[in-house]
């Protein structure tokens, strides 16, 4: 556990030269960098991660934090490295008409990032947590729907059909309604992981002629993009910290996410 953290570093291994002690810096995964055949790897996920006072990183998956960029704000550049590859990979352009699926942190991250770089025509969010949904659209969603095709629908209607859909949930239902909302011709982004099989509409796929595209973490080149947006300062990412709590309080935090009922929070980040 723990694959997106920050911190300083306090001692260095032989034959580094690019680092030096005292440099503020990430650790983030370059899950598709590695050798072995495209073999996943990374801290946090295959070996042990970021939940301690001190972590050893290989140097690959060390990042230095730009000067006007806080340790806290960095620990949020590995989840809008996701979204620097979602933009490669959908080669998405400006003034199109976005609907994320899926408001929690990575859904508004994507949002965030999209409204910066793309200037889209409109940006809707489909999410089922009310307060989730008011976030979104103090953050800049032109609207945020709870997943009710009567209210989406009414809006498609006046504002026009989705021409990209980044489906940030990752279930059957919210892929099947990214392909019943998607725009003739249009591109769906698969950014959740569904684990198992599922079913999906193949007809109604293949009648828009829309693009169905999966993507998962991020290589360095993605990395290096989303330190660069986070230089750029478009956009103040502590307001997607919710919470920050202490390390001895961690199980609690993660308690969090299984508490049945409203969720009122977006990210809990960890201090050591």
């Amino acid at each position: 556990m723990g694959h997106e953290f920050s911190g300083e570093i306090m001692e260095l291994g032989g034959n580094i030269n690019d680092f030096k002690v005292g440099d503020k810096v990430c650790g983030i995964n370059v899950a598709l960098d590695v050798g072995g055949g495209g073999q996943l790897d990374g801290l946090g996920i295959f070996r042990d991660g970021g939940f301690a006072e001190y972590v050893k990183v290989p140097k690959k998956y060390l990042f230095k934090i730009p000067n006007n960029v806080s340790t806290k704000e960095a620990a949020l550049i590995e989840s809008f490295a996701n979204a620097t590859r979602a933009d490669k990979l959908s080669n998405i352009g400006d003034n199109q008409n976005i609907m994320i699926i899926g408001g929690g942190n990575i859904g508004l991250c994507f949002m965030n990032y999209l409204l910066a770089e793309k200037k889209p025509n409109y940006m809707v969010v489909i999410e089922p947590h009310k307060f989730l949904r008011e976030k979104a659209k103090e953050m800049g969603a032109t609207d945020a729907f709870p997943p009710s095709k009567v209210k989406i629908k009414k809006f498609i209607k006046e504002h026009g059909e989705p021409t990209f859909i980044f489906d940030c949930a990752g279930l059957e239902s919210t892929i099947n309604m990214a392909i019943d909302l998607i725009k003739k011709r249009g591109t769906i982004i698969l950014v959740g992981v569904h684990k198992g099989t599922i079913s999906f509409p193949m007809f109604l796929l293949n009648s828009k002629e829309a693009w169905l595209r999966g993507i998962l973490g991020h290589d360095r080149e993605d990395i290096l993009a989303s330190l660069k947006f986070f230089a750029k300062g478009l956009i103040n990412v502590n307001k997607l910290i919710s919470e920050i709590i202490p390390l001895d309080e961690i199980q609690k935090g993660f308690e969090k996410y299984l508490e049945p009922g409203e969720r009122e929070f977006i990210k809990i980040l960890v201090k050591l």
